[in-house]
């Protein structure tokens, strides 16, 4: 769309009204219309914020525990998704008569902030898609819940938050069709729908039951033909998504990049006998749906319809049913379906043990060998034998020993094939069964017809929107728009191996009993050395290999710079990133606004000129120590709860200089000169007094026991063993097997530590305190021969001699 600035609402979000529970007093639209949802993506963002802040205070006021909200949806995830998503289809609710802020009929004296066409909800609708070829919906792996919260974690076990505990549910969205290519336009889940963009004020039950009510009454075509619907819940939003039948389930996927090609569900072919045969015969003759073969076929053939007539010969492909066998979890269901665990999926299965089950019988049920099952799930019950007797539910791993824990993660939302996985932050995906509707029971409309007033087209004219959404102001740009989520930098290549390094791997392969066993630093000494040994012209052929791959790795570079100049944008504009500014009005800002003078620019968005603020505040004056800012206001950030998001036509740059060059934004000191030219200030001689004058050093942080413990590990450890990834791991492991006992004394040791470093931290502070004292104490001169602007004097030239006259 462009990459147009976006649109900034002319109205506070604070002055927004709750909507009503029938939508009396709003106008309710159906958005199908891209555009429209581009010009309100700065009212999402915005309305997702307040919502929040809502939220969070409506829980102190009940007398809950205060706790840092949910991260509200970020407007360039807004922006990614509107741009992505496709097909892409929603409502809006808007306001149209003024209502009181609990949402009850008012008049405009009541309130004197009210709009017509103020945003109050939105929900949007897309085709569940995800760019990872190693996906998977499943609820009983053992990563599928291994990084949620611990306070989630401890409901679900209490049976408070409800979670697909059977693997029944990802099991059913596994096994529907699917397909696409992970590094171009995804894999498309068609059965499945996913509320992509939500956000309300009191509406939000009535917009997903209009949602759920349109997908389970629409009939069945090419763009929509769904039986499930997901999500990405946030803490805050899952007993509101319960409430609505929602539930946990599982995805997982390997920790590694995408494959990359075309990756479908399990098919199974057809060639057509005779001309004139069709996919809605062929769909019909193998118990398949039809709209899920058209799916399937639409790679090869893009004009392909239910009814399209085919050639004879013609190879067609429909869902295989052994789509139902790969995506089942639960290893007591693959004898019901007639396969063994081998043939049942490439990832492990699962046993739900019975009571007093142990591993030896389990192992005899599924032929498995019992070694190879003990050794695997003693990683969960280190205590587990062949006669232990298992509770009713105990999962038990029987299949896909080799396989190990870390090889799968739980899923993040939103992450492409070459994205860094960030296995700490897993999506709370969840999902529930739509029941479709046929007959006369898809003609009703019980939510629709429950409201007060009707479903109408978006338009923005004539519901407020297009008066109250500022036009953005023109602006140059430099570069074309530049989406990372959908145009991926392509990979650097690789640097070429130096001959000595092919040596190496040669002499490696086929003289491995010379260096088995060797440790890495004494094997690295034996090559050099057998390489000083070789002549000229057994050198040759490494040479030579070296010298072609060299020239390999020069046109690879040549064609990967050529592409990233394509892809990368030149002179993005960042000249607000990282600024002072001041607001130009205060029109629709909330009202705190008025309070702050300056602000500090956290984030800019060039593309779409959109600015994330944090307010300014006088701290104090700076002293004679700072010589360039003595005198002047000293100007830090605010705390929390203030920030500010706006367009960047909003803002003007304010002249600043920072005085403690901090790493973080949080302790950095400004000084402003707003309006004026900073002015060099005078060079002082340092006094000797202040020479002798040493700031206190800040005691460091102790240790806490986790460290102390791996600290003493190492010490008790061969140093070769320590080295690389497998140390950490290592040591995280052992340090989970500690019971109380073997903990406690690396506890007291911290506690030990933890006082030590308390009593030094108040001699610290005492010692500052003093140190601020005498510093403020001390006079300073300008130093002798530098005069007060900072310059030194020009030096008289000598007088020419005689001899040089002459």
């Amino acid at each position: 769309f462009g990459g147009q600035p976006v649109r900034q609402p002319a109205y506070n979000f604070r002055d927004v009204p709750y909507c009503s529970k029938d939508l009396a007093g709003s106008t309710l639209s159906e958005v199908t219309d891209r555009q429209h949802l581009v010009n309100s993506i700065a009212e999402f963002a915005l309305l997702c914020n307040e919502a929040t802040r809502r939220k969070h205070l409506s829980e102190i006021a009940r007398g809950k525990k205060s706790r840092c909200p949910s991260k509200p949806l970020s407007i360039e995830y807004i922006f990614d998704r509107i741009d992505t998503d496709d097909p892409i289809w929603g409502f809006m609710v808007r306001t149209d008569t003024p209502m009181s802020s609990k949402g009850r009929t008012s008049n405009l004296k009541a309130s004197p902030q009210w709009k017509r066409g103020m945003l109050q909800g939105f929900i949007t609708v897309t085709t569940f898609t995800q760019w990872r070829s190693s996906f998977r919906f499943d609820s009983l792996h053992e990563s599928a819940f291994a990084y949620d919260p611990d306070d989630l974690t401890e409901l679900a076990l209490k049976g408070i938050r409800k979670y697909d505990n059977d693997g029944r549910l990802a099991e059913e969205l596994e096994a529907t069709v699917h397909g696409g290519d992970p590094w171009k336009e995804g894999i498309v889940y068609p059965r499945i729908a996913e509320i992509s963009l939500f956000g309300a004020l009191g509406c939000g039950k009535k917009l997903l039951q209009l949602v759920i009510e349109r997908l389970e009454r629409s009939r069945a075509s090419e763009s929509q033909n769904y039986d499930y619907i997901v999500l990405q819940a946030t803490e805050n939003s899952i007993p509101f998504y319960e409430s609505m039948g929602f539930v946990r389930v599982g995805c997982i996927m390997e920790n590694k990049t995408s494959e990359k090609g075309y990756k479908s569900s399990p098919v199974e072919s057809y060639v057509t006998k005779k001309h004139g045969e069709t996919l809605a015969k062929i769909s019909q003759e193998f118990g398949g749906n039809v709209w899920d073969t058209v799916f399937l076929n639409k790679p090869m053939y893009p004009t392909i319809g239910p009814r399209s007539w085919l050639k004879k010969g013609t190879t067609v492909f429909y869902h295989s049913t052994k789509a139902q066998i790969l995506a089942t979890s639960d290893a007591s269901k693959t004898g019901q379906l007639g396969v063994t665990l081998e043939e049942s999926s490439l990832a492990p299965k699962w046993y739900l043990a019975k009571e007093n089950d142990t591993p030896r019988s389990i192992a005899k049920k599924f032929c498995v060998h019992f070694g190879d099952l003990l050794e695997c799930n003693k990683k969960r019950y280190p205590e587990l034998v062949g006669t232990s007797r298992l509770k009713s539910g105990t999962r038990i791993q029987v299949s896909r020993f080799d396989v190990e824990d870390e090889a799968y993660i739980p899923y993040s939302h939103w992450t492409f094939p070459d994205d860094e996985l960030e296995p700490d932050e897993p999506s709370y995906m969840m999902a529930m069964k739509l029941e479709r509707k046929t007959g006369k029971d898809a003609i009703s409309l019980p939510i629709a017809e429950s409201l007060s007033v009707p479903i109408s087209p978006y338009s923005p004219d004539e519901n407020g929107a297009s008066e109250i959404l500022q036009q953005p102001p023109a602006i140059k740009r430099t570069a074309p728009i530049f989406n990372s989520k959908k145009t991926k930098s392509v990979k650097k290549p690789k640097r070429p191996m130096n001959a000595f390094h092919f040596f190496s791997a040669d002499f490696r392969s086929n003289k491995k009993e010379l260096l088995q066993g060797v440790r890495l630093g004494e094997c690295t000494k034996i090559l050099t050395q057998e390489w000083k040994k070789l002549s000229d012209r057994e050198k040759a052929p490494y040479l030579e290999k070296s010298k072609e791959m060299r020239i390999v790795y020069a046109k690879e570079m040549e064609e990967y710079k050529k592409e990233v100049s394509k892809l990368t944008p030149v002179g993005i504009d960042t000249s607000l990133l990282e600024q002072v500014v001041k607001l130009k009005s205060n029109v629709g800002a909330q009202s705190f606004t008025s309070k702050f003078q300056y602000w500090y620019v956290l984030t800019f968005i060039p593309d779409l000129q959109w600015v994330h603020l944090i307010p300014l505040k006088k701290v104090g004056v700076f002293g004679p120590e700072y010589p360039e800012a003595h005198g002047r206001t000293i100007w830090m950030i605010e705390d929390e709860g203030n920030e500010l998001d706006t367009t960047a036509a909003m803002c003007t740059v304010v002249k600043s200089q920072t005085i403690a060059n901090s790493e973080d934004a949080d302790d950095e000191q400004w000084v402003i000169f707003d309006g004026e030219k900073p002015k060099l200030a005078p060079i002082f001689a340092v006094p000797k007094a202040l020479q002798a004058l040493k700031e206190p050093i800040k005691p460091t942080n102790p240790p806490n026991s986790n460290s102390l413990f791996c600290a003493d590990a190492k010490t008790k450890t061969n140093i070769e063993e320590l080295k690389g990834k497998k140390c950490q791991e290592n040591l995280f492991r052992s340090l989970d097997s500690l019971n109380m006992d073997q903990k406690r004394p690396y506890r007291e040791q911290e506690a030990k530590l933890q006082s030590s470093y308390e009593k030094e931290m108040k001699k610290y502070r005492a010692s500052l305190e003093e140190w601020k004292r005498r510093i403020s104490n001390v006079q300073f001169r300008p130093h002798h021969g530098i005069n007060q602007m900072g310059k030194e004097p020009t030096k008289p030239k000598k007088y020419p001699t005689s001899y040089s006259l002459f």
